[in-house]
């Protein structure tokens, strides 16, 4: 009887130092999300204020390019969206369809646009990482063709839940799945149309100290790494 009792003492004395640690783990993370919303919110937030580096996939061939400090207009007219125009918070990702930190980051934009369509302008940027994802270029041209015919975000969808067999073979069995006129978006695909367009994203990214993906601006600042699902839906929340 004696030695159940200890056994039963030294499990509650390691059930009460597990409740500790969660509810101080859990504490430094509330107070992590009312600093960064008060920071973005104030628009005191300085470019390195907010960094998840350990869900950025780096692009080593422009990892020590200067990064402009401040707020940064990298919104197009000519990239897909989600949400309103007159929404508080603005949130641009340059992403890649290679990336798995990207697949995670945009699926949690995508779901938290569709949630608050009215509080979050969400616009999607391609960057991608050649060295790392040869086949995202194609993807992202491909991506554009079925943006044309009004049907990215099926195809963003699928891309990612596809991601590691994404082939230019997958891409048009993509656009076959997702209903696109297949003779169109195979002439789009196959003659370039959007390689233009796709670099000049690249560009964009590089010309603001895009140095790896996901990295997204919300209204403006620069926030490096796949942003949790409950810090960017406290950022909503809070945006009014």
């Amino acid at each position: 009887m004696e030695e159940e009792r200890q056994i039963h003492k030294k499990r509650s004395i390691a059930g009460i130092v597990a409740t500790i640690v969660v509810v101080v783990l859990m504490g430094l993370f509330t107070y992590r999300v009312v600093y960064f919303t008060n920071l973005i919110n104030t628009g005191d937030l300085a470019t390195l204020d907010l960094v998840f580096e350990d869900s950025l996939t780096v692009n080593e061939t422009v990892s020590e390019i200067s990064i402009r400090e401040g707020e940064v207009d990298v919104f197009t007219q000519d990239d897909p969206t989600l949400g309103s125009p007159d929404a508080q918070l603005v949130v641009v990702e340059f992403a890649d369809f290679g990336c798995p930190y990207c697949k995670e980051a945009s699926n949690t934009v995508r779901a938290l646009a569709t949630k608050y369509p009215e509080k979050i302008y969400y616009q999607y940027r391609d960057y991608p990482v050649d060295e790392l994802h040869p086949e995202a270029r194609l993807v992202a041209e491909a991506g554009e063709c079925a943006y044309e015919q009004e049907r990215f975000w099926e195809f963003h969808d699928k891309a990612y839940q596809n991601q590691d067999s994404l082939s230019e073979q997958k891409v048009y069995k993509i656009a076959e799945e997702i209903g696109l006129d297949t003779k169109q978006f195979s002439d789009c695909v196959e003659s370039g149309k959007y390689q233009e367009e796709v670099e000049g994203d690249y560009q964009d990214g590089l010309s603001v100290g895009v140095i790896g993906t996901p990295t997204f601006f919300i209204n403006g600042n620069r926030i490096p790494g796949a942003i949790p699902y409950i810090i960017l839906e406290s950022l909503i929340e809070q945006s009014g």
